[in-house]
């Protein structure tokens, strides 16, 4: 069950700040005014009475890319969302029952570790450490929600958070899952710590992520140790951008379809999203170099719709002045509802 005494840095999603967000227009109805929210109750109680299919929630925390001696500024992603989601239109396309439950902040954690650190490789060190922190708190709901019946949607933070969620999942279904992950890199560096590039390293590594396919890696950012294991083990695998793109060894339906083949679309699967994978979105490791924005909606909704999802988890994306917070935010948007409504077909 939801309890605030471990899930201290989770912040519920309220009626009131829902109004705020939904701008009403006579003769429409906005999505956001079709949402379930908490009124006052335990998550656990609003789970079990609440009659939606999925529950959203944010992650807004950058530590574990800093981790990983990456960019800050994936803890904004859930907030540049939120707003454009909230007032696509509610119609015959994008009716659905969905709840938001609010999200993560760790601004406070994070701050401390800034201030209190007495250099960078401390500092290095202690962000993994609170990494730690993050995956305890956010399995723990994942677990509670899944365990309801409930498809999660999490949005924001970067990709360590693939790990409890992974976890999670696994915990409430008591089996192992399997996961489609489209993302430039692979993401499975060391355990050398927990931090944004190990997160299905150490999903595997404990028992609770069985097969593991990735869309779209790019050949330049593979380490050659890491692609030297995968080799050999049949439960990993991937397809590269350049055997898609440039050399046109396959195309991406054929990619998408090899990949459901791979980790089977009969099993549970948990369907990720880095935004890094996509040309020019403003991300931790943005790139000029790219998956389209439609090839990134065809994925996840190809993929839900033929697949036993568990969970979709969209994650490094960086809004970082007006532009990009209307993009990343918009783009955010379409991915989720394309997730949702490919339950109708």
């Amino acid at each position: 069950m939801y309890d605030r005494n471990t899930m201290k840095h989770f912040i519920p999603f309220t009626k009131t700040q829902l109004n705020e967000l939904v701008k009403k227009r006579a003769n429409e109805t906005k999505f956001g005014e079709t949402i379930d929210v908490p009124q006052g109750e335990s998550i656990g109680s609003f789970l079990k009475n609440t009659d939606a299919s999925f529950v959203l929630f944010g992650i807004a925390e950058d530590i574990g890319v800093l981790a990983n001696y990456g960019n800050a500024g994936t803890a904004k992603a859930w907030h540049s969302f939120l707003p454009p989601f909230l007032t696509i239109q509610a119609n015959d396309f994008t009716q659905t029952n969905l709840a938001i439950v609010g999200h993560f902040s760790f601004d406070e954690l994070k701050e401390s570790i800034n201030r209190n650190s007495i250099n960078e490789e401390s500092k290095i060190q202690e962000y993994r450490n609170a990494v730690t922190t993050i995956d305890s708190e956010v399995a723990e709901l994942i677990q509670l929600i899944v365990s309801h019946d409930k498809i999660p949607i999490i949005i924001g933070g970067g990709h360590n958070n693939s790990y409890p969620i992974i976890k999670g999942t696994s915990l409430a279904l008591k089996s192992t899952i399997n996961c489609i992950n489209v993302d430039a890199h692979i993401d499975y560096r060391l355990a050398e710590g927990r931090h944004s590039g190990n997160g299905f390293r150490y999903a595997k590594q404990e028992g609770f992520l069985k097969k593991y396919f990735v869309v779209g890696l790019h050949e330049n950012y593979i380490p050659q140790p890491i692609l030297e294991e995968i080799e050999k083990d049949v439960e990993v695998n991937f397809i590269t951008y350049e055997s898609i793109f440039i050399r046109q060894e396959k195309n991406w339906q054929q990619s998408l379809e090899e990949a459901a083949q791979f980790v089977d679309s009969n099993s549970t699967i948990g369907l990720e999203l880095d935004l890094d994978a996509i040309e020019n979105i403003s991300s931790s490791a943005m790139s000029p170099s790219g998956i389209s924005a439609l090839e990134a909606r065809q994925y996840v909704s190809i993929i839900s719709s033929k697949s036993k999802i568990a969970y979709l988890h969209i994650c490094e994306g960086i809004p970082s002045n007006e532009t990009s917070v209307k993009t990343v935010g918009k783009l955010i948007s379409y991915l989720v509802s394309d997730f949702f409504k490919s339950f109708h077909s």
